[in-house]
């Protein structure tokens, strides 16, 4: 199962290059949080997550309990109540039949003056058997929106989601200018607009032109002469140089729906990218467009 980091985050259990902070450190551009010291956390690369990416893990003394990964929404998403509502189907869409269940639901205001909004859920991802819980919280000033996914890797990790989790989310606040400066994503330099295409076997020369976004949801058509577009959407992610793909909405929708796609990226110069499609057995060559 692939790495969905804005909706449905791996259980992982690898975990490196660790660090015990007492000041605020910065987990997304423009937002903080403080490590308290009375906590066991560290805040440090979880490899099978993203080998890049630091994220918050919560410890009882050898054993991983959680971990907490953050992202920044686009301009614009500054209402919590849409985005919650557009998650929920959206983790609907990706999971087994009639399994997602809203265990809890709140808001309050953090210690630095931010909105928190928050929904505890449990699901079932597609072709899966094991349910998952997950808690986020939608994180605002009014002017930028972040995203809190805490994910717990034990029975006594998810005891602690309502507790130490909501204690160390309340510390939000804005960064001093002395607080160490986010790492940069694996997804950062892939955002934007690609076009090219493949060749299929049974349908012959395919033109395919996706969006990737900076919220992790793409939009993919592809196109083959003689046949209706192919019009996709769902969500993406970097990890081991394979690009992720979790397809949620397609049309037509009398086609065999896609669920899950993972291209190895063969070469990427920043305007060219060439793809090796795993599941399609083709290449898979692309330009960004200006």
């Amino acid at each position: 199962m692939p790495k969905l980091k804005t909706i449905i985050l791996l259980v992982c259990y690898m975990v490196f290059s660790s660090q015990v902070y007492s000041e605020p450190q910065v987990v997304a551009d423009g937002l903080a949080i403080e490590l308290l010291e009375s906590l066991d956390i560290t805040y440090q690369i979880v490899p099978d997550y993203d080998d890049t990416e630091n994220v918050i893990v919560g410890w009882n003394g050898d054993e991983f309990q959680y971990f907490i990964a953050f992202s920044k929404l686009p301009p614009g998403w500054l209402d919590a109540d849409v985005w919650i509502a557009g998650f929920i189907r959206d983790i609907n869409a990706a999971s087994e039949r009639d399994t997602v269940r809203i265990l809890d639901r709140g808001s309050n205001k953090s210690q630095g003056g931010y909105d928190l909004t928050y929904i505890k859920i449990s699901f079932t991802p597609k072709g899966e058997q094991e349910p998952q819980i997950q808690l986020i919280h939608f994180i605002t000033d009014q002017k930028s929106s972040y995203l809190a996914f805490a994910t717990p890797v034990s029975v006594d990790g998810e005891s602690k989601l309502g507790t130490e989790v909501m204690s160390i989310l309340q510390t939000s606040r804005s960064p001093a200018s002395n607080v160490t400066p986010l790492i940069r994503k694996n997804e950062d330099r892939f955002f934007g607009v690609w076009v090219g295409g493949y060749e299929d076997k049974l349908k012959g020369h395919v033109e395919v032109i996706f969006e990737l976004k900076p919220d992790l949801t793409f939009t993919r058509k592809e196109v083959v002469e003689g046949e209706k577009d192919s019009v996709y959407s769902g969500v993406w992610s970097i990890s081991n140089n394979v690009l992720s793909w979790i397809y949620l909405y397609g049309k037509p929708t009398s086609q065999e729906s896609k669920s899950l796609e993972e291209d190895e990226i063969s070469s990427f110069t920043g305007d060219a990218m060439v793809l090796i499609s795993k599941g399609l057995q083709s290449k898979i060559v692309l330009q960004r467009a200006q």
